[in-house]
């Protein structure tokens, strides 16, 4: 009988143990890249360290090379670039480098008839580069929420299987207890975090659709490229900077 015990303390110090490697394995999938990817039209994938993009190539240093050598690669050969910090940046053959024309604050807008929602007035009386910053700002948020939403439902399940395991092979109280509070508490706290995930998914992915709405009945793109000049005080040079907007 003491062995028995014993073999089932053990299974539940196993559980736990495999549930937190779970978890952990969760987080780290979720974590930014370790490096830029730079994924050519032909679908083959550089790991590099971008240093500066421009309307017309990337400059990097390359990864898969030991002495890590600086190099560069022209756009039309790039079909994306997947950047450490999570995002991603579609080249389209259809948006042409250079820049864009602003347009001034309530251009679009019938000042006689704004809607009364302030999200969708905010909308309507922004100008496109405005625009194009919401955009970013909420679909990266919907991506957060579908991330939590996803992580959440994921712990919640393994907790459920786990709870039942433990509560159908133990038979000390203590392993019967442990495993019906697991298969209670666990399933609970994944469904009420993942609940409020998903509606923060929802909502910013709404919102994100409106302002994309918006940006193509304006007939303006989602990405554009804005160019400025800059000069080095310490080298004594000029150069032109190029901000991406997506």
């Amino acid at each position: 009988m003491s062995m028995r015990i014993h073999t089932f303390k053990n299974l539940r110090v196993l559980l736990i143990t495999l549930f937190s490697i779970f978890l952990a394995q969760l987080a780290n999938a979720q974590s930014p890249r370790k490096n830029d990817v730079i994924v050519k039209r032909d679908s083959s994938q550089i790991q590099a360290l971008i240093t500066q993009m421009t309307n017309e190539k990337i400059n990097y240093r390359d990864l898969g090379t030991p002495d890590s050598v600086k190099t560069y690669i022209y756009l039309d050969q790039v079909a994306k670039v997947l950047l450490k910090n999570g995002k991603t940046i579609n080249v389209r053959d259809s948006i042409q480098p250079g820049k864009i024309p602003p347009d001034s604050v309530g251009q679009y807008a019938d000042l006689n008839n704004l809607p009364t929602d302030p999200f969708e007035k905010s909308i309507v009386m922004a100008n496109s580069d405005q625009l194009r910053d919401k955009y970013e700002y909420h679909h990266n948020k919907s991506i957060d929420g579908k991330t939590g939403a996803i992580v959440f439902t994921s712990i919640a399940v393994a907790t459920l299987i786990s709870g039942v395991i433990v509560t159908a092979v133990g038979d000390d109280p203590d392993d019967k207890k442990f495993g019906g509070a697991l298969a209670i508490a666990g399933p609970a706290f994944g469904v009420v975090f993942g609940s409020l995930s998903f509606n923060k998914y929802r909502v910013h992915r709404k919102k994100a659709e409106k302002v994309k709405t918006e940006l193509e009945k304006r007939g303006q793109p989602l990405t554009t490229f804005k160019i400025g000049p800059r000069f080095d005080p310490f080298n004594k040079s000029g150069h032109l900077t190029l901000r991406m907007t997506f």
